[in-house]
């Protein structure tokens, strides 16, 4: 079996959780150590030369022994790769394919997990796997930790696996994760190819807004009802945004791009700090853009009666935010509810969120100096420039364990690629796959 065909076997295997599934559920489960066996038998030079842990069905960890383990030097310490096995679920229906069929068509793999995110897994384990079967060994330790429920925010996967390492006392000197793609033509104006690799990533603050009355019928209705304060209160908050805000690592990011751009436009993101309010009435020109430079709200959910003619004791809406510094969680809420201006609104916390994680050392780390150079070889002429990750990945439970933390897939995405991320018909192009092991493979050997 050859690469493409074990990536595509392991996109066959339908690891997304299903809706209204209670945690530990054995038949989900039996899903998630299903493709942790798939990794155990499909590589097996790699699984003899490393050491495995399963630590759940939402976790496996492996370690692949060095020449020189670490001793407590610094400069010796492992690096951890990162990534996820768990897929979001797909409306089969929109689909031109079967999301879990793995198809081929025009040189383009179909599936769920295509990018978000078994082709890093697979490109990884490929790599290492080929490394493996060639006699190589890396001259430090690297390890490797996947987990199963990313997108239900890793508390089983990625927080157990976390823990598991801090009570081994095991660090990192850095980590790589899923992150910002090499993006082709994403930004307004530059059509040269960005490796856009991000250094932070956004916070995550998901809101409950509800609002109570008395149930009845739907033909005596009171004069003023819960959905029309709750819809009142949405719209005040939908007119009063985030304010722009320019954290370090955006700042950088566009200190960085100011080279690829020519005359006013150079000028304007090379002194972004000192144009302020200029600065962000011209760059922020797209959604991509604008997500780097204010903590966004969106209202995803709006719950009420399950019936036509009844009137609901309670309606709600979640609105979910991605929070930039200098916004936490605390300060978010507050803006919220002075946003909302009514009382009669009750504003919780609806489930897991966290605040914005900040880089540690950045690109003064050797981890940025050793991607950058690696991203050079295997894409010439596309240059390194550090983001801010506007999704959350599990790299944040790891924050303690590691001085320097990167966000990156190294793919070549445009607009119409990123659409099909939790999107329909997600897919990923042959030679982008290989490219991507490419990287890997490149990045291990360079360790």
């Amino acid at each position: 079996m050859n690469k493409i065909d074990r990536f595509r076997e392991a996109l066959k295997i339908p690891t997304f959780w299903p809706a209204g599934t209670p945690t530990g559920d054995k038949a989900a489960e039996a899903v998630l150590q299903r493709f942790q066996e798939f990794l155990a038998d499909s590589y097996p030079a790699f699984n003899k030369a490393a050491e495995r842990w399963v630590l759940s069905p939402y976790s496996v960890v492996y370690r692949w022994p060095g020449e020189n383990p670490a001793d407590g030097d610094k400069d010796k310490l492992p690096v951890l790769f990162l990534a996820h096995y768990d897929v979001v679920a797909a409306e089969t229906e929109k689909w031109s394919t079967d999301p879990f069929g793995a198809e081929i068509k025009d040189g383009f793999i179909y599936g769920r997990g295509t990018l978000d995110m078994k082709n890093t897994l697979i490109g990884i384990m490929e790599a290492a796997e080929s490394l493996c079967a060639g006699g190589f060994r890396p001259k430090r330790d690297v390890w490797f930790a996947f987990g199963g429920d990313e997108e239900r925010t890793g508390i089983l996967g990625a927080v157990e696996t976390a823990k598991w390492f801090t009570q081994r006392g095991q660090r990192f000197e850095w980590l790589i994760d899923e992150g910002t793609p090499i993006g082709d033509k994403l930004i307004k104006g530059i059509n040269t190819p960005l490796a856009l690799i991000s250094i932070d990533e956004k916070g995550y603050l998901s809101l409950e807004l509800s609002v109570t009355q008395e149930p009845g019928h739907s033909s005596m209705p009171p004069g003023t009802q819960a959905a029309a304060i709750l819809g009142k209160a949405l719209s005040r908050i939908g007119d009063r945004p985030f304010p722009y805000s320019l954290s370090p690592a955006v700042e950088s990011f566009f200190k960085h791009l100011s080279p690829l751009m020519s005359g006013l436009k150079e000028f304007v993101m090379l002194h972004a700090r000192t144009l302020g309010p200029l600065f962000f009435r011209a760059a922020a020109t797209s959604p991509t853009i604008e997500a780097m430079l204010r903590t966004t709200m969106a209202m995803t959910q709006l719950e009420g009666s399950s019936a036509e003619n009844v009137l609901p004791s309670k309606v709600k809406a979640i609105i979910n935010l991605r929070l930039i510094p200098p916004w936490t969680v605390e300060t978010a809420i507050d803006y919220v509810k002075k946003a909302a201006n009514d009382e009669r609104v009750d504003i919780k916390v609806h489930s897991m969120s966290n605040d914005p994680v900040s880089a540690k050392q950045g690109l003064r780390h050797s981890g940025w100096k050793l991607l950058e150079s690696v991203v050079t070889e295997v894409w010439p002429g596309v240059p390194a420039l550090p983001f801010v990750m506007v999704a959350t990945t599990d790299s944040r439970h790891y924050f303690e364990l590691a001085e320097g933390i990167y966000r990156f897939s190294p793919y070549k995405i445009n607009s119409e690629d990123l659409a099909g991320i939790h999107g329909h018909d997600e897919r990923i192009s042959e030679e982008n796959f290989l490219k991507g092991l490419q990287f890997y493979s490149k990045l291990i050997e360079a360790l």
